[in-house]
């Protein structure tokens, strides 16, 4: 009897066993699919995002300023006029032997050096390559810029061959000698010697400001002691002496040359123009030489200034300057910019005449 119990006892013990096992794998199974699904136990490790290649931008190419665009377009040369004041030459030489040099001054004169004018010179030189190579065409040029201003129109005449007289002075004694491309001014109104702005005539016509001298006979009275105070405050420098080269004729404009006050060897002045609404400067700084501070044999003085045009664009102020010393004269063209005068050095002109 005891045997019967004892093996239904032992039945039932494996019956519960088997029911637990089960019950055991089934809870694993549950339990280990809300761990996967719950995250509670298991941290998974999240990859972090790649970033985009992104390819280095092209740096962009700075295209022309607006003053680079007026002048690309805007035909513009020099040139001076003869002892009548009948005709202007552009000088050109042919700078295509760089050992080239000009030939020495002659003794024959008048006729004679007219004769043998082009004896020792290239036959072959045909001057209508330079319109070829550099766009010029003299005849764009039908209006001269003179001092403070003055038009006059002028036409192309023709090219002059250079003669063995001359002496490479490019002054009206010299004139005849010289090459380059000869206007002419039918009313004979031009001023002996003198240089003049070659252009068109629409573009300064529309654009010019009027000025005048501001003094007579050569005598230039400096700046007001109001301005010359306003402009050593500005400039935090001492101020030796200022000189009032033009006025505007309308409106309270005008154009000064300002000499600073030397400090050691640092030497300075200023062109300055300043109105009602602005001022603006171009100023040279320069290292002390008792005899050619700025220009050869000018000794520390800047030399002579005289405006030849003042002009109002879209772009802003355009000032014409010669600039006069011993050694010979150059035009100064400066364009309004950023507040100051900038000096367009590409657009050179320079006349060697001691």
């Amino acid at each position: 009897m005891f045997n019967i119990y004892k093996r239904r006892i032992t039945s039932i013990l494996l019956i519960a066993f088997f029911l637990l096992t089960l019950t055991v794998f089934s809870g694993c199974e549950i339990l280990n699919s809300r761990v996967l699904q719950e995250g509670v136990f298991i941290e998974e490790e999240e990859e972090e995002p790649q970033p985009a290649a992104v390819a280095p931008a092209e740096p962009e190419e700075e295209g022309p300023s607006p003053w680079e665009l007026h002048f690309a377009t805007w035909p513009i040369t020099f040139g001076f006029a003869n002892d009548e004041g009948s005709k202007l030459i552009h000088v050109f030489y042919d700078y295509s032997d760089p050992d080239a040099v000009l030939p020495e001054p002659s003794a024959e004169t008048g006729d004679e050096a007219s004769a043998e004018a082009n004896e020792d010179y290239d036959e072959d030189y045909e001057p209508n390559n330079y319109f070829e190579e550099t766009g010029f065409d003299p005849d764009m040029f039908s209006l001269a810029v003179g001092p403070y201003g003055e038009i006059w129109p002028i036409s192309f005449a023709f090219w002059q061959e250079e003669r063995r007289a001359n002496n490479g002075r490019e002054n009206a004694y010299n004139f005849e000698n010289l090459p380059g491309f000869v206007y002419a001014q039918k009313d004979w109104k031009l001023t002996k010697n003198r240089t003049y702005l070659l252009t068109q005539m629409g573009p300064i016509l529309d654009s010019i400001i009027a000025i005048a001298p501001s003094g007579w006979s050569g005598n230039t009275p400096p700046m007001s002691e109001e301005t010359t105070e306003s402009i050593e405050k500005y400039k935090e420098r001492k101020i030796e002496w200022t000189k009032t080269l033009a006025v505007t004729k309308v409106g309270e404009g005008q154009i000064g040359l300002v000499l600073y006050e030397r400090q050691g060897n640092d030497m300075l002045f200023s062109i300055v123009y300043t109105d009602e609404t602005k001022t603006l400067f171009w100023d040279n700084p320069a290292v002390y030489d008792e005899t050619s501070t700025w220009r050869t044999d000018a000794g520390d003085e800047p030399g002579s200034f005289s405006p030849l045009l003042l002009a109002s664009f879209d772009e802003g102020l355009m000032l014409v300057l010669l600039w006069s010393a011993p050694e010979g004269e150059i035009a100064v063209i400066l364009y309004e910019e950023d507040g100051v005068f900038v000096h367009a050095e590409d657009l050179f002109f320079a006349r060697y005449t001691a």
